[in-house]
């Protein structure tokens, strides 16, 4: 039976919930005090390293995971020039990147062998930089500015961290509020969340050049929920607007995933063999504002909830619509989940 470690970033609490997945059944495992708030994660599995970004004060905490007990313990820390809202790991481990939101810079850290983090290359500046991922080989970077609604597209130099490429941005449809991007397994394809319009926004990728096209955007949030477009410094709730979240791809990717806050809904898209958006198969109720979410080893959905202290196991069936399977503790204002093998 396969075994993985389910780790979920608890922002406000400061701490990271470890849980056990033994084929599919979720156990906890263990609560670590990372010391600050913030917590995007992102783990090194040969090293046993996980890496933690934190807002008070800016930087990023470098933990080691022990496998056995599922604790991680800190044994190092690095100042960063912003609040860090996402981060990446390369493949290969010797690079660490990194956006923040509220200071709007992102950056690149070489890693040492012992998980040390020392700044390459100058940072970069958008407005509201939300997320960031890096090509398989480590060859290209992308990093979302929410507020300006692009795509900054870079070339990875060893020794000069980050640089544009020839167009240095590409555009998301205006007042969208790009958020979240992930890549196909082929890297052939990248897909954006946008948290104002729900959409999702579909780009092809050339592998050469590491150059992005647009192709084409999906809805992906219920329709039917009253929820209107939303705009930069609105409060979704109060205004019953769209706030869109997190989306990523199910093992087959014959799916896409999407949460949406207000409503508290996760949306099953389609996905053709050629990456090509489908159609909406299913909208689903989940736990309350379901900032972040994962899909686990064995097809289940793990939902964070940043409002009530729990995450929420989902099975899906076959047209992806989510059954409730459990609720589990976690700490307040979850929202980050990484998975490894155990």
């Amino acid at each position: 039976m396969t075994s993985s470690l389910v780790l979920v970033g608890n922002s406000k609490d400061g701490t990271i919930t470890t849980f056990d997945l033994s084929g599919d059944e979720l156990t906890p495992l263990a609560v670590s005090e990372v010391g600050a708030p913030g917590l995007p994660l992102t783990v090194d599995p040969a090293r046993d390293l996980v890496f933690a970004g934190t807002s008070d004060p800016f930087g990023v905490v470098v933990l080691q995971l022990h496998r056995s007990s599922g604790r991680t313990t800190v044994i190092g820390r690095t100042d960063a020039p912003g609040s860090p809202v996402y981060l990446k790991l390369s493949a290969d481990g010797s690079r660490l990147f990194w956006a923040s939101y509220h200071q709007g810079v992102g950056g690149v850290f070489a890693v040492a062998d012992d998980g040390s983090l020392s700044p390459v290359g100058e940072t970069i500046s958008y407005p509201n930089l939300h997320s960031v991922v890096v090509s398989a080989d480590g060859a290209f970077a992308y990093y979302v500015s929410l507020h300006d609604d692009l795509i900054a597209q870079y070339a990875v130099s060893a020794d000069e961290g980050l640089r544009p490429l020839d167009p240095p941005t590409v555009a998301a449809p205006a007042g969208s509020g790009p958020r979240h991007l992930i890549f196909s397994s082929d890297q052939s394809s990248v897909y954006v969340n946008t948290e104002y319009s729900g959409e999702v926004l579909h780009y092809r990728r050339d592998a050469e050049s590491g150059q992005l096209t647009f192709v084409s955007a999906q809805t992906c949030i219920p329709t039917d929920r009253g929820l209107k477009h939303s705009r930069f410094g609105a409060d979704p709730r109060a205004e019953q607007l769209i706030w869109g979240a997190d989306l990523h791809l199910d093992a087959s990717e014959t799916r896409l995933y999407c949460s949406e806050r207000t409503r508290a809904t996760i949306t099953a898209l389609d996905i053709a063999s050629n990456g090509v958006l489908g159609g909406v198969t299913a909208h689903s109720d989940v736990v309350a504002q379901p900032r972040g979410f994962a899909v686990l080893p064995n097809g289940d959905l793990l939902v964070a909830s940043e409002l009530d202290r729990v995450v929420g196991q989902y099975r899906p069936d076959a047209d992806s619509a989510l059954t409730l399977i459990e609720t589990f503790p976690a700490g307040l204002g979850a929202y980050w989940i990484e998975i490894i093998e155990r």
